[in-house]
């Protein structure tokens, strides 16, 4: 008897599995061959492949079609291909899907009420907020702050091909963003470029540490929320939000008291936090705490310049890193680096200004093109809000459904790129980008959850870079040749090289 009822309990129970994964059967959308219980996640969940390339080989599988129903373990996914339709969520239907559909608890879990993870109204209220503090005027303002701490980048640089035959880059490059975004997010001189032991530093690498607990909390946050509410997980771990939201608290509390001015986000968050608006001009940043009643609250601040710190640290630390890794594997991309820099910076009398920065056009088509192909965040993730029937279908989906575009998969196809896999800076000047880039390239996102950071993102890439190939040049070590390309970590969210990025540094 025992026997027959637990035989009836798995007949049942592989009959839900079944009816579950013909989800989009049902609903007219071509769907792959998921598996009991991983989906058709199954490379990432055996770590096979990380998610950048998970997606990207689903993309390389299907992208013969607009769209294709896919299953995170359990969890129904529309899979978008079509980049019309990509722009059409992100844009034209946006009140359709401007969500992440990321769990938020500001209470529990204070650092998840920040701008990429909010929805909704407190998303919109928290945009419009926060789009004055990332205006061309305050970019330049932070501009001293960026040239120091790629000054002090350069100088280790030079240290280190003094005693090392060849450098890893990628490190070198998350140690100056983190004192960068600690710089300018939280007001802090830090200087883990030239300590290993710095703690900031090390915050940012529990972060997007490679553990199991790391990488499950990670997976859960973006993929499977309600599972990651339901066991309690915060954004990230105790040790890491407890030193953050104490900083910030810290921090405000010294500038306040004494009435300290300073040319950086946490003095613009500041002013938001006391009268609701952000004020500056050439001189002086002005600050006024004298109101009672905050505009923000010291974990809304909190959350906000962490959100900042963990997309900048890593984000553009990788744009960096392969940024020099094609100019190593391209010397004659280099050199015309190399002359711009020159010219730019002997038209400026040898001073690295916000204008000089915008006259390098082609260094900038050269990051473009490194973001085409190496897109940090390789993948975009959408919630639908509002039920949405397809264009020209009569499909129907869902509100509550999650939508994923792959970045990676899609900035590579020979569809929208020709050549895709070779490293072509001139895709993105001016007499090519009506042909290329506008038509399938979304680094940034786009529509009104366009990120907020990016100019800030690309500076701070930007002047590190002018800094380095100013006076250094890269070429690849003997373990690499031209055409071999980088192996990635198979346990992360984000398009991370294996093993770091070694090349061979040589003063110009």
């Amino acid at each position: 008897m025992l026997f027959l009822a637990f035989a009836i309990f798995v007949l049942f129970a592989i009959i839900q599995i079944v009816y579950h994964f013909r989800y989009w059967m049902r609903r007219g959308v071509p769907q792959l061959r998921p598996s009991f219980p991983f989906g058709d996640f199954g490379e990432f969940f055996r770590q096979k492949h990380g998610i950048p390339m998970t997606y990207a080989n689903i993309y390389a599988r299907t992208r013969h079609l607009p769209y294709v129903g896919i299953y995170l373990s359990m969890r129904p996914v529309l899979f978008v291909n079509d980049p019309q339709m990509v722009k059409d969520i992100l844009s034209r239907d946006f009140e359709h899907f401007h969500d992440r559909g990321l769990h938020v608890n500001e209470e529990t879990d204070p650092l998840s009420g920040n701008l990429f993870s909010l929805g909704g109204v407190k998303w919109k209220n928290m945009r419009a907020k926060l789009t004055p503090t990332f205006t061309s005027g305050c970019l330049k303002g932070m501009l001293a702050i960026l040239i120091d701490k790629a000054t002090v980048l350069q100088k280790q640089f030079a240290k280190e091909i003094a005693t090392h035959n060849t450098i890893e880059v990628k490190d070198l490059f998350a140690r100056y963003t983190t004192d960068v975004i600690a710089s300018v997010a939280y007001g802090i001189d830090n200087d883990s470029i030239n300590n290993d032991h710095d703690l900031f530093r090390q915050m940012g690498i529990k972060v997007f540490q490679q553990d199991f607990k790391t990488s499950l909390r990670l997976a859960l946050t973006f993929f499977i929320p309600k599972i990651k509410a339901l066991l309690g997980f915060s954004l990230v771990a105790k040790d890491v939000e407890d030193f953050m939201i104490n900083l910030v608290s810290k921090t405000i509390e010294h500038r306040e008291r004494n009435g300290i001015q300073r040319k950086d986000m946490m003095q613009l968050m500041l002013q938001l936090r006391n009268s609701g608006s952000v004020s500056i001009n050439d001189q002086q940043w002005n600050l006024d705490s004298s109101a009672t009643v905050k505009n923000l609250t010291i974990n809304q601040v909190a959350a906000q310049v962490f959100v900042f710190f963990v997309a900048g640290y890593e984000t553009s630390s990788t744009l960096m890193s392969f940024c020099v890794w094609e100019l190593a594997r391209n010397p004659e991309i280099q050199v015309k680096v190399h002359q711009e820099i020159d010219s730019v910076l002997s038209n400026y009398g040898g001073a690295l200004t916000y204008e000089a920065l915008a006259d390098m056009e082609y260094l900038e088509c050269c990051m473009e093109e490194t973001l085409r192909k190496h897109p940090p965040v390789s993948f975009l993730n959408r919630e639908c809000t509002k039920t949405y029937r397809i264009p020209e279908t009569d499909v129907i989906i869902d509100k509550g459904t999650a939508v994923v575009v792959s970045l990676l998969g899609m900035h590579r196809d020979p569809q929208h790129f020709t050549q895709p896999t070779e490293f072509k800076p001139e895709r993105f000047s001016s007499d090519e980008q009506s042909n290329e880039s506008n038509k399938a390239y979304f680094p940034f996102g786009g529509g009104p959850r366009l990120c907020i950071g990016m100019r800030l993102g690309m500076l701070q890439a930007k002047v590190a870079l002018v800094t380095l190939l100013a006076k250094f040049e890269f070429s690849l070590g003997k373990e690499h040749v031209k055409d071999m390309e980088l192996p990635l970590k198979a346990n992360t969210l984000l398009l991370v090289p294996q093993d770091g990025i070694q090349l061979v540094v040589k003063k110009r």
